[in-house]
């Protein structure tokens, strides 16, 4: 028997669970499925609050990838988790048993198809190596980037992902590089990706991202926030992939895993730019 009704526990800032859970539940409408979305606390033990969820019949989870959460906790892992250690949904089997997915990789993937067709992946510099930025990483080794450079505010945390990154790829494309060259491969880049978190150490890097645009440059901005570097590179004429998207179809994968129903992306980046639009536009 099919089963219409869903329960979704979502760990993730205030702000993102308001519009993910949105845009889970508009397009669960359009299943014409039950389905509830829950904030959980990202602090408690995450063992612990994977039993809670099973004992009270919990579907799914949605991670948000800057939590840090042991994979060790879950009893399995897809291909993709496996490989970047980064676990965005858990889904619960009918014996309870928890598998760790990252959709981030296939996220990446399916937006920058979308919005990215044909651009140049000789040179790419990513800049930042946490959270959702280790799953683009890996993303870009596998769609034939050549030198993908790779900065963090931790030089520490860029060598780490670079190692990662190559075990996994034959031509081995990933370099780790110290801020202070950044503005010297961004000369020679063909797209850059901000993957900073909204942290005041980031701030020194994301004013020379700011000042090192050029319209010939490609940009992927995982933040979706307002205020964050894509507008300054679309008034420069730069080909953008907006961090929205990326969510929406983080989100699609998601409600996909968890029903087993294809969502509607086209419909859900539509609900996206509804929900984070300014008040006036709904005047």
């Amino acid at each position: 028997m099919n089963q219409h009704s869903y329960l979704v526990g979502l760990i993730a800032p205030g702000a993102e669970f308001s519009v993910s859970s949105e845009l889970h539940r508009r397009e669960a409408e359009r299943h014409h499925l039950r389905y509830l979305c829950r904030h959980l606390d990202c602090q408690r033990d995450f063992g612990r609050l994977l039993d809670y969820c099973r004992i009270f019949g919990f579907s799914g989870l949605g991670v948000t990838a800057s939590a840090d959460h042991p994979v060790e906790a879950l009893d399995g892992l897809s291909g993709a988790a496996a490989r970047t250690g980064t676990v965005t949904a858990v889904v619960y089997g009918a014996d309870g048993r928890t598998t760790g997915h990252d959709t981030g990789m296939e996220a990446f993937t399916a937006a920058f198809t979308r919005n990215l067709p044909g651009v140049a992946l000789s040179r790419v510099v990513q800049v930042g190596a946490t959270g959702a930025g280790v799953s683009v990483a890996h993303a870009l080794a596998e769609r034939g980037v050549e030198h993908l450079t790779l900065v963090d505010t931790d030089p520490a945390r860029a060598s780490a992902l670079a190692e990662a990154v190559n075990r996994h790829a034959v031509h081995r494309p990933a370099r780790a590089h110290p801020a202070e060259v950044l503005e010297h491969h961004l000369k020679q880049a063909d797209g850059l990706v901000n993957a900073l978190p909204p942290a005041a150490e980031s701030d020194r890097l994301t004013q020379v991202l700011t000042e090192s645009l050029r319209s010939d440059l490609w940009i992927c901005d995982l933040d979706h926030r307002p205020g964050s570097l894509a507008p300054a590179a679309r008034a420069l004429g730069c080909t953008v992939l907006h961090g929205g998207t990326i969510l929406v179809h983080a989100t699609a994968r998601n409600f996909q895993l968890v029903t087993g129903q294809q969502a509607h992306t086209s419909h859900m980046l539509g609900d996206f730019a509804d929900l984070t639009a300014e008040p006036a536009a709904h005047s």
